[in-house]
C-alpha cells in the first residue's frame, strides 16, 4: 500500500478529527514537559492530557525510533509531515518560515551532507525539439557548490514554572513560545551574509556583493532599486518566481506603493536591519529538516539566561555568564527543543540585497 502524506477520510477512525499536523509537535512538547511534573513517560502524559489523539504519541515514538519509509498509518502520515507544518505555522512570525513553506523541501533524516541537482537556467541546457524518429538528447543533473545542504541543529530552551508545567493551558503556552523563538532566529540567520560555521548555517546573502541602494529617497529611489534587484536576478536567469523579503518600514511603503496589478509577493521581517530588501528567487530555495524534533526536558540545571550569545556557567569569580538561573532553586522545568535544518539555493545569485535604502 503506497503512504499518503496526508490522511484520506477512510484511513481516520470514526470519531476522530484531526487538527493541522503541527499541532501535534507543540503537543509533545507540552507532554514532554507535563511528563517531568506528573513522573509519567511523555507518551502517558500525551493520552492523559488529549485523550484520543493518536497523532502525538507517533512524534514522541518517532524521536527516539527509526523512521520507516513505508508506513500506512494514517497517524504516522501526519507524524511525517508535521515538522515543515511546524514551520507553515509561524509564517506570521517569520519571513523565512514563509520562504520555506513556498520552496523545495526534501528531509534530513541520518544525512550528514546532501547535494541537489542545481537548477536548469541556461536555454542551451533545456530540451530540444526533435524530429519523429531522432535520438532525443539526454541531460546530465547539474550539481553546484550553492546545494550542498549540511545540517545544523537549532536549540530553543525555555524554562516554564511547576505551575506553568501542571496548567491545562500549557499546550498554549508552549506553542507560543516556541514557535516565536524559532521563527525568529530562523529569519535572523537566513537572511544573513554570514558564511556559517560548524554550529550554523550560511546565510542566503553570504558571498552576493549588496547593490548600492538609489539616492534620494521617495518613489524614484524605490523604482531604481526594484529595476536594480530584478536585473541582478535576470543576469542570472531568476526573476520570475521572486520574493522580496523587506525590513518593516520597506515592507509597508511598498505595499502603500504598489497598485493592484503588482504580482509579486512582499514578505515583512522584523529581524532585517531598517533599509534592507532582499529580492529571493523562491524556486531555486531548498530547505531540510530533521523529520521530528527531539524535546528535552531538566529541573536540576544552572543555566545562562542569555538568547544571543549564551557563555559556560564556569563557576569562576566573577563568572562570565550572567545573569545566571537556577531551575531547581526555582522550582522550574528547562524544556528544550532540538531541531536539525538546512537550506540553500540550487542557482548561484539567485538571492540579491540592497542596504540602506532611502525609501
Amino acid at each position: 500500500m503506497t503512504a499518503r502524506p496526508f490522511p484520506l477520510p477512510e484511513d481516520i477512525p470514526s470519531g476522530i478529527k484531526p487538527a493541522r499536523a503541527a499541532v501535534y509537535v507543540w503537543r509533545a512538547a507540552a507532554a514532554t514537559l507535563r511528563s517531568y511534573v506528573s513522573r509519567s513517560t511523555p507518551q502517558r502524559a500525551a493520552e492523559k492530557m488529549f485523550r484520543r489523539d493518536v497523532v502525538t504519541p507517533e512524534i514522541l515514538k518517532a524521536a527516539t525510533v527509526p523512521a520507516e519509509t513505508a508506513v500506512t498509518g494514517w497517524a504516522q502520515e501526519i507524524a511525517r509531515v508535521a515538522i515543515y507544518d511546524m514551520i507553515q505555522s509561524v509564517t506570521s512570525l517569520s519571513a523565512a518560515a514563509e520562504v520555506i513553506s513556498r520552496g523545495l523541501k526534501i528531509t534530513m533524516d541520518g544525512i550528514a551532507v546532501h547535494r541537489v541537482p542545481g537548477r536548469v537556467v541556461n536555454p542551451a541546457q533545456a530540451g530540444a525539439w526533435i524530429a519523429e524518429g531522432n535520438p532525443a538528447p539526454a541531460r546530465a543533473l547539474v550539481f553546484t557548490n550553492a546545494a550542498i545542504l549540511q545540517p545544523r541543529r537549532l536549540s530553543v530552551m525555555y524554562p516554564y514554572s511547576r505551575e506553568q508545567a501542571e496548567s491545562s493551558n500549557i499546550e498554549n503556552i508552549v506553542t507560543a513560545t516556541m514557535s516565536e523563538s524559532s521563527g525568529l532566529k530562523l529569519d535572523a540567520t537566513m537572511f544573513s551574509a554570514n558564511a556559517g560555521d560548524a554550529a550554523t548555517p550560511p546565510g542566503l546573502l553570504f558571498g552576493v556583493a549588496p547593490i548600492t541602494p538609489t539616492a534620494g529617497g521617495g518613489s524614484a529611489a524605490m523604482d531604481g532599486d526594484l529595476k536594480n534587484l530584478f536585473a541582478a536576478l535576470a543576469a542570472q536567469g531568476a526573476g520570475k518566481t521572486a520574493a522580496l523579503i523587506c525590513a518593516m518600514p520597506q515592507a509597508i511603503t511598498l505595499k502603500a506603493t504598489v497598485g493592484p496589478k503588482w504580482d509579486i509577493d512582499i514578505i515583512a521581517s522584523t529581524v532585517l536591519a531598517a533599509g534592507t530588501v532582499v529580492a529571493l528567487e523562491v524556486a531555486s530555495f531548498v530547505s531540510g529538516f530533521s523529520a521530528v524534533p527531539v524535546f528535552r526536558v531538566n529541573n536540576v540545571s544552572t543555566y545562562h539566561a542569555e538568547d544571543t550569545s549564551p557563555t559556560q556557567v564556569t563557576g569562576g569569580t566573577p563568572s562570565p555568564a550572567v545573569p545566571v538561573h537556577s531551575l531547581f532553586q526555582t522550582d522550574s522545568i528547562g524544556l528544550y527543543m532540538d531541531l536539525w535544518a538546512a537550506w540553500g539555493l540550487r542557482a548561484p545569485g539567485h538571492a540579491q540585497f540592497i542596504t540602506g535604502a532611502t525609501w
